[in-house]
């Protein structure tokens, strides 16, 4: 026979050195209850049996010491392929389940263990290579009561050296794992415990010389799989190196990963930024509206103290005037009394040469005809007295005494008359005007005040919540104010007004403000009826509409933290179709007309015609509010129509009722008068008879004629001079008052003390004094200080207005910043007393520049991308040389040996 030289050495078949498994011990693993010993061949050993025999059982145990958790796949010998799951665990291998049975009280299997109550479990690997001492490798369980859930399982690994057994450490752990125990127990052992046995690996890689934890995983793979798949998939999960490409692509993808995170926070900052810029412009907004109605108050304030101040100025400077025109006055009253005194000497001394010419006869008839010209006089004053009265009643003036007595007679009877009052009719027409005008401008002003469609009284409840919450306004908003009719569906507003009337007054509040708000609203009486629904956080979507006429796709809602909540109640309970005519409601559950004719249900239809559809003063859906605004203008002019008539009407009733009341009183003072009181003409009579007598007398002497003469002209003077006198010391008095009063004027001012005004308040005010009135003295500095004060009034009003309106914006932005990015917002709430940690948070952003770098950063991410590739293209166009170079020795050297 031939025979053929061979280069390789005898070699020892039992390899002395080497490590090889010598025995496996096991406690309660599986199905083997109790203490199991099993000798392993050095030359080889085979494990072999029916199904079910515990051959896998022995392999999961070698497995379940030596291969690290992450790795470990149970029975995976007893798998047909790598993709089906094991029902193994190794809380099922220590409570020892080996079957399953049907449960009877519910519909699913259930299974049955050897160990239910609580129980230890222990595994021992003793490893033998002929030279030096075994060493022995241990995992010990333990599962308390009756729990079977992975994670209540406890265990701790043990790397020892020497002849350890496996009952050895059962009293450090059959009532619970010991670690401090057992490592007293066994000081030159290594225990590790709760599921960190990365050391435990450590020490077993380096005891046998492996090559790292792969090595590991290749051993479980080979030891307990029915087959390892491809040759391929052998040499690159266990025996190659990973090539460089995967950790550049593991680089790149964290770069990227890095770089595409901070890309977005930057874009995130920017829309940050960008929100926040809105909320700054509300906060700006609020800013010079809060400074303009504050400078505003300033002014209004300092009205009072700058008026009187003002009034002192002006007294002290009236005051040299007035006492100027005082002492004119009692020097014009000096003089006038010194002309009435010459005038009366001057009369007394023309009747002493009267009567010194003889005139006892003359001054005789001088006073009877100063006594009858009195008579005229007194008869010329009745007669004008009764011509004035029978004027007002457009009555002639009697001329003789029939006429006056027939006059007497209608009159006696007239001033008895009954009149009747103004009829109530015209008085509650004029009343009821009046109302309506008063109570259309306080919907307009409302309206202004607070631009919401809603009931004033409604806005005036939702405030007192808000407050007592702590909360804007803004924070519960009425359904009404969320919803509006689209554009383009215009004409079906009125009908839809009437289908969402139970939901539009509705005021929604979140769950986290419900009890605080509840509590509020039942603390007080609020005087309008008002529906408070709570709102969650999550809703579900709502469901689609059945018909394509529905009313909820002709409506709108306005984005924010309410809007996915209103969506879900308008589908769930306003799906109305809108139907062109009548009849069609047959064929709808629930519908509406244009004309605003509701079905309800199938049996139940309704119109509500107090108001007319169309009638927009009455609408309550939208935040805008102009439609509402010009219908409520148009209805004011309508309503100011109507009270300018029944006014007109009221006035010229009042005036038919004055008037007969006048010619009642004309004639109950007529039927007064009697006529030897108002006839002139006798009275005249006589007094001319005595003038013609005294004519007669003075004809026969001529230097009596010129006496009599010189005493009627002295007592003209005489008369000329008493009116004179009666003038001045009328001025007198009115110039003495006056300087009584600005006397008076400032020693009160003087003596109420006022705060001083600051030199630029007091230069502000004295602009709109001097706007308002070019010339102020001080009789019309009160009047002028009234209408700067109104103006002042106004203006706050208006500042204030838009204070509030910015106060409104910044809260609807803010909300919806936090609802956006609440943890930037953590610590910010929508209270407008919050604004400027919302302008720091922007300012913050700003600073750091970060938004303006948005298009560095994806210019940046394109071309790192575009480098990664090149260098990953570049790696690969290179690897198969390198494979050639590299597989050319291996193919070399297995060329001189014989396959």
């Amino acid at each position: 026979m031939l025979s053929f030289p061979t280069d390789e050495p005898q070699v020892d078949p039992t390899r002395p050195g080497q490590w090889r498994l010598a025995q496996i011990e096991l406690v309660n693993w599986g199905t083997f209850a109790g203490h199991v010993s099993v000798d392993v061949a050095r030359a080889g050993h085979l494990f072999t049996g029916a199904s079910g025999s515990g051959k896998s059982s022995l392999l999961d145990a070698i497995a379940a010491v030596l291969t690290p958790d992450k790795w470990l796949r149970l029975n995976a010998a007893a798998q047909d392929g790598a993709s089906r799951q094991s029902d193994r665990t190794l809380m099922s291998y220590v409570r020892g389940a080996w079957s399953k049975e049907a449960d009877e009280t519910a519909d699913r299997a259930t299974t049955t263990y050897l160990r239910s109550k609580a129980t230890w479990s222990g595994i021992l690997l003793r490893y033998q290579n002929l030279r030096d001492e075994p060493v022995v490798l241990l995992r010990v369980f333990h599962a308390p009561g009756t729990r079977t859930e992975p994670t209540a399982l406890k265990d701790a690994r043990i790397f020892a050296r020497g002849h350890l057994g496996l009952l050895e450490v059962k009293p450090h752990v059959e009532g619970g794992i010991d670690a401090r125990r057992m490592s007293k127990a066994f000081p030159d052992a290594l225990i590790t415990t709760g599921g960190r046995h990365g050391r435990f690996h450590e020490r077993v890689v380096r005891q046998f010389g492996f090559r790292g934890d792969a090595t590991l995983q290749l051993l479980h793979k080979t030891q307990s799989a029915k087959n390892l798949g491809t040759l391929d998939a052998l040499f690159r999960g266990f025996m190659l190196d990973q090539p460089g490409t995967f950790a550049r692509t593991a680089t790149a993808v964290e770069q990227f990963t890095e770089l595409d995170a901070a890309h977005k926070h930057v874009v995130d900052l920017r829309k940050q930024a960008d929100a926040l810029r809105k909320v700054d412009e509300a906060i700006t907004a609020f800013d010079l509206a809060g400074a303009e109605v504050a400078a505003i108050s300033d002014l209004h304030d300092a009205v009072e103290p700058f008026t009187a101040g003002l009034k002192l100025r002006l007294a002290k400077e009236a005051a040299g005037p007035a006492r100027a025109r005082l002492a004119r006055a009692e020097s014009e009253l000096s003089d006038a009394a010194r002309e009435q005194r010459l005038a009366s000497e001057a009369l007394d001394s023309a009747k002493a040469r009267v009567r010194d010419e003889g005139g006892a006869r003359v001054e005789l008839l001088q006073e009877r005809i100063e006594s009858a010209q009195r008579a005229e006089d007194i008869a010329g004053q009745y007669r004008a007295q009764l011509t004035a009265e029978l004027a007002r009643i457009g009555a002639p003036m009697p001329e003789d005494p029939e006429q006056f007595a027939e006059l007497l007679a209608a009159a006696v009877t007239e001033a008895a008359r009954d009149i009747p009052a103004v009829s109530y009719e015209v008085r509650d027409a004029a009343s009821q005007a009046r109302k309506a005008v008063d109570e259309v401008t306080k919907q307009i002003q409302a309206l202004r005040d607070h631009r919401s469609n809603l009931d004033e009284r409604l806005l005036s409840a939702r405030r007192f919540l808000a407050d007592a919450v702590g909360v804007p306004a803004s924070t519960f908003p009425f359904a009404g104010e969320l919803i509006s009719v689209a554009e383009q569906h215009s004409g079906w507003r009125g009908a839809a007004e009437r289908v969402m009337a139970p939901f539009a007054p509705t005021l929604l509040v979140r769950d986290e403000h419900l009890v605080a708000a509840r509590r509020a609203a039942d603390s007080r009486t609020l005087g309008v009826r008002l529906v408070i629904e709570a709102v969650p956080h999550s809703v579900d979507e709502p469901r689609r509409p059945k018909d394509s006429r529905s009313l909820v796709h002709r409506l709108v809602v306005s984005d924010g933290p309410f809007a996915s909540y209103v969506r879900k109640r308008i589908a769930n309970e306003f799906d109305y179709a809108c139907v062109s005519h009548p009849d069609e409601l047959d064929g709808v559950d629930r519908g509406v007309t244009i004309g605003g004719l509701v079905k309800r249900n199938s049996r139940r239809y309704e119109k509500d015609d107090r108001h007319d559809v169309g009638d927009a003063t009455r609408w309550m859906l939208g935040g805008d509010t102009q439609a509402r605004l010009e219908a409520l203008l148009s209805r004011r002019r309508e309503a100011e129509l109507a009270k300018d008539k029944t006014a007109a009407r009221e006035s010229d009733a009042d005036s038919l009722h004055q008037d007969a009341v006048s010619r009642r009183d004309v004639f109950n003072r007529v039927s007064m008068f009697t006529w030897n009181q108002v006839d002139l003409a006798s009275a005249t009579a006589v007094t001319a008879a005595r003038r013609d007598e005294l004519r007669v007398l003075t004809s026969e002497s001529g230097t009596l004629r010129e006496a009599q003469e010189a005493a009627e002209r002295a007592t003209q003077r005489l008369n000329e001079t008493n009116e004179g006198y009666e003038r001045a010391v009328g001025d007198h008095a009115v110039a003495g008052k006056n300087v009584e009063s600005i006397a008076a004027h400032i020693a009160g001012l003087e003596a109420t003390p006022h705060a001083p005004v600051d030199e630029r308040i007091t230069d502000a005010l004295e602009g709109r004094f001097r706007a308002e009135r070019r010339s102020v003295i001080l009789e019309t500095v009160d009047e002028v200080a009234r209408k700067v004060q109104s103006a002042l009034s106004k203006e706050k009003d208006a500042a204030a207005g838009r204070a509030a309106d910015a106060e409104a914006s910044f809260a609807g932005r803010a909300a919806e910043f936090r609802l956006e990015w609440s943890a930037a917002s953590a610590e910010l709430t929508a209270d407008i007393r919050d604004r400027y940690g919302y302008r720091e948070l922007r300012e913050g952003i700003l600073a750091r520049g970060l938004p303006e770098k948005e298009t560095e950063f994806r210019k940046l991410l394109r071309e790192r991308s575009q480098d990664v590739v090149a260098h990953l293209l570049s790696d690969l166009r290179d690897a198969p040389g390198l494979i050639r170079e590299r597989i050319l020795p291996v193919n070399a050297s297995l060329g001189r040996s014989p396959f």
